[in-house]
Formats: C-alpha cells, sequence, structure tokens
C-alpha cells in the first residue's frame, strides 16, 4: 500500500482575496495617516518657534552688547526656502545681513517645513520677504507689540495658535 502525499499550498485565488484585502485595509488608513503627519509638521514648526523665541528672549535679557532699551538686543528672524522655513536666533539686530545663514551673528537656527503656512504678527511669511523680530535689554518686543503666531497646515484642525510674550 502507498500512501499518497498532499501538497499544501496557497492558491492563486486566496492570495489574490488576501492582497486586495490588505489594499482596502491600507487605503482606509491613508486619511488618518496625513491627518497625524500635518499635524506631527505643526507640533514640530511650533516646538521650533517657541525655543527660537525663548532662546532670542535669554539672549536679549544677557544683553552681551550693552545696548540701549530702544535698541534689539537679540532677536528672531524667520527665513523661507524652497522647501524648509529657517528660524534664525541672532546677537543684535535680527534685521541685519549678519543674520542669516553664514552670518556671524548667528547663535542657534533649526528648520521645518515650508509646507507649514506661517503668519506672524497677522502677516504672513513668506518666500519673497523674512521676518524680524528685534528684542529689547528687558526680553520684549523693540515694537512694543504682543505677537501673535498661526501655523497652518492641512485644514484649520491642525492649526496652532499663540502669542511670543
Amino acid at each position: 500500500m502507498q500512501l499518497r502525499r498532499q501538497q499544501q499550498a496557497f492558491t492563486l485565488v486566496e492570495l489574490m482575496v488576501t492582497l486586495s484585502i490588505m489594499a482596502f485595509l491600507l487605503m482606509a488608513c491613508t486619511p488618518f495617516l496625513a491627518g497625524w503627519t500635518h499635524s506631527r509638521q505643526i507640533k514640530d514648526a511650533q516646538s521650533k518657534l517657541l525655543s527660537g523665541y525663548g532662546l532670542a528672549k535669554a539672549l536679549a535679557l544677557r544683553n552681551p552688547d550693552a545696548m540701549q532699551s530702544n535698541q534689539a538686543a537679540a532677536g528672531l528672524k524667520l527665513e523661507t526656502g524652497t522647501s524648509l522655513r529657517t528660524v534664525y536666533v541672532c546677537k543684535g539686530d535680527p534685521s541685519s545681513a549678519n543674520c542669516a545663514s553664514s552670518g556671524s551673528t548667528v547663535l542657534w537656527s533649526a528648520n521645518f517645513p515650508s509646507s507649514v503656512a506661517l503668519t506672524l504678527g497677522g502677516a504672513s511669511v513668506t518666500a519673497s520677504s523674512a521676518t524680524s523680530v528685534g528684542l529689547n535689554n528687558r526680553g520684549l518686543p523693540t515694537t512694543g507689540a504682543v505677537l501673535s503666531y498661526t501655523l497652518a497646515r492641512g485644514g484649520s484642525a491642525n492649526d496652532a495658535t499663540g502669542s511670543l510674550l
């Protein structure tokens, strides 16, 4: 008596059904992943903006160049490139030419995606203009105004708003 061995394998139909179920689940999860990604980019940009402002404020309070109260002792500069927004913390006037990527007064910098829209003090920070915030020796904006910010990416549900003070 000879025993016959049965081969065990998946049929093509079983494989196709499994792949179609996996593809359906992946397509169903994609909107949730996009929302999570947008939210993470906003939180990252907000963290970098607030960290930079805190560092600039601490530097302004130290006042290493002995600036008067109506002059910028330190500041924050925001520039937009093709794919990144850069936050610079500079000693002295942040609107000077030395407060840039290779400038001598830059003490700290950080990047976040330019797909995150930034509005600072009611003005949108765009690629055509750099925005700077000078802080006097008391750590307050030289303009005297409280600066509000809005970071947006992918719908208003992910927006972050606050004030720099």
